[in-house]
């Protein structure tokens, strides 16, 4: 059996991106994304949340933090009825050359593992902030959508393939009404 999965980023993508966010008390979710992640769910994909985490490597906080705070917002969204299937995290900084900081493939795997199912990548979507988000579906085969964000600009997109969106929930409404 296959699942189609939506590898999602976090910070910008799911919450708010105020920087290095490792407390719950920095948590937010960006606007209507609680909703976007039932739509996906009913819809058939599991949630996967893929992330980079330098502020790990550089000993801004600690990876205990960052478990603590996705315990959070597992909880928080459990409770609404959301359930995540997977969190894969990168601890490294981007000049440690690892396997699993996006957009390398190495998250891919642990989300594999952690579903325990084939992925059906030319059915899945990968939605993130960065050009790195996109990179990483695109070496995943999955559809790509990017969030605006002060991150990149029109000019270093290079495909028209790429679904590009202001907001999580903005490229749901897109993706379930294909």
């Amino acid at each position: 059996m296959t699942r189609k999965v939506a590898f999602l980023d976090r910070d910008g993508t799911i919450n708010v991106d105020h920087g290095y966010v490792h407390k719950t008390t920095d948590w937010e979710f960006t606007k209507d994304a609680i909703h976007a992640l039932r739509r996906l769910t009913d819809f058939g994909f599991a949630i996967a949340v893929v992330t980079n985490q330098s502020g790990i490597a550089s000993g801004r906080y600690s990876s205990a933090d960052v478990d603590q705070l996705h315990e959070f917002m597992q909880l928080t969204l459990e409770n609404l009825g959301v359930e995540i299937d997977a969190i894969a995290v990168c601890p490294h900084h981007q000049d440690d050359r690892c396997k699993c900081r996006k957009p390398q493939l190495g998250l891919a795997a642990d989300v594999q593992q952690q579903l325990n199912e084939d992925i059906e990548y030319a059915a899945s979507w990968t939605i993130g902030d960065k050009l790195s988000d996109i990179e990483f579906g695109r070496k995943l085969g999955t559809h790509t959508a990017l969030i605006r964000s002060r991150y990149w600009n029109e000019l270093e997109l290079d495909s028209d393939s790429t679904l590009v969106v202001e907001s999580l929930s903005e490229a749901v409404d897109q993706i379930v009404s294909t």
